[in-house]
């Protein structure tokens, strides 16, 4: 519901108030949420208990800031700028020093033994390539529904994301109990099979396009991703031990996170590179925006193969260890 809501919301924010109101909004809805959450959520807590692994923490942090912004820097100085090098460099060491500091510690942040379930790592992968095909290029559909068209805010919402997240939202609603039946590698690697169609759909952008062109493929899309993501978490979940249920949350929702700041630097800078070539005209905005669209299709169909040769058991809960 938030999804669907969220892209007009945001309309309206930003185009009869501010866009810092973008920002602002957040600051009740997470008061609210955290007096839900002390008030109705009873703790829990592992068998065994633990500590809180300081230096995993410190280090993964530098490496996922350093890595993210060496994404976003590359997209807009290029690859090969110093900067961009020296944060992807940082990145790596902090990356090597938390690897180093997982396997040597009693209690790590993230137990690196998961990733030998073979469907626990496909699943992390698949979210990871997921959310890159599924959001990554949404921001560039916006520079074209609001530059190239003219479209506001709120009417770039209603074209560019409210019909994925609409139809999302109509299978979770509607479908959910059922997937959870189904084994996971059917309802992710149809789900993703669903997303790299409705991006090729929508990958045929003319000059003469409206922002209507957009909404079959963002419905099939949006279609798959109500698939993909839930059947996606409770797969993970179901992969590991009780006590590492929230370890494997945590390193699903960081994967997803890290595949959206992936796509969106890749995607940005091939959009931006073919707006280049083309002198910045209209037409050289959509063919930018269909290539982005093509590209994100594949990576949709690469995690999709992935899962459906690789992931060939149901996912099935170990023994506690």
């Amino acid at each position: 519901m938030a999804a669907a809501a969220g892209p007009l919301a945001g309309g309206l924010l930003t185009e009869h108030l501010s866009w810092r109101w973008v920002f602002l909004v957040n600051l009740p809805i997470c008061l609210i949420a955290i007096w839900f959450t002390v008030r109705g959520v009873r703790e829990s807590r592992a068998p065994a208990g633990g500590r809180l692994d300081l230096p995993g923490t410190i280090s993964f942090t530098v490496a996922a800031a350093a890595v993210t912004y060496g994404l976003i820097r590359g997209g807009e100085a290029g690859w090969t700028d110093g900067v961009t090098l020296a944060a992807f460099a940082a990145g790596l060491v902090a990356l090597a020093g938390f690897l180093v500091v997982e396997v040597r510690s009693d209690h790590p942040m993230l137990d690196l033994t998961l990733f030998r379930r073979v469907p626990f790592t496909v699943l992390i992968v698949a979210a990871f390539l997921a959310q890159a095909a599924a959001f990554a290029y949404l921001p560039f559909s916006t520079v074209w529904l609001q530059q190239v068209l003219g479209n506001g805010p709120v009417d770039a919402g209603l074209y560019g994301a409210l019909p994925s997240a609409a139809a999302a939202l109509l299978v979770g609603a509607s479908a959910g109990r059922y997937l959870q039946r189904i084994a996971p590698r059917w309802t992710v690697g149809i789900g993703l099979l669903l997303i790299a169609a409705g991006n090729l759909m929508q990958a045929r952008i003319g000059t003469d396009s409206t922002g209507s062109v957009l909404i079959p493929g963002l419905i099939v899309a949006g279609l798959g991703i109500g698939c993909v993501l839930p059947a996606n978490a409770s797969a993970v979940l179901a992969e590991v031990p009780r006590e590492r249920s929230g370890m494997a949350g945590g390193a699903l929702n960081t994967f997803r996170q890290l595949g959206l700041a992936f796509g969106i630097a890749v995607f940005g800078t091939v959009f931006t590179n073919r707006i280049a070539d083309g002198h910045g005209t209209p037409a050289a905005v959509a063919d930018g925006l269909n290539t982005t669209l093509l590209i994100a299709s594949g990576t949709a169909l690469a995690a999709a193969i992935l899962v459906l040769v690789l992931l060939r058991k149901p996912a099935a809960v170990p023994a506690s260890s």
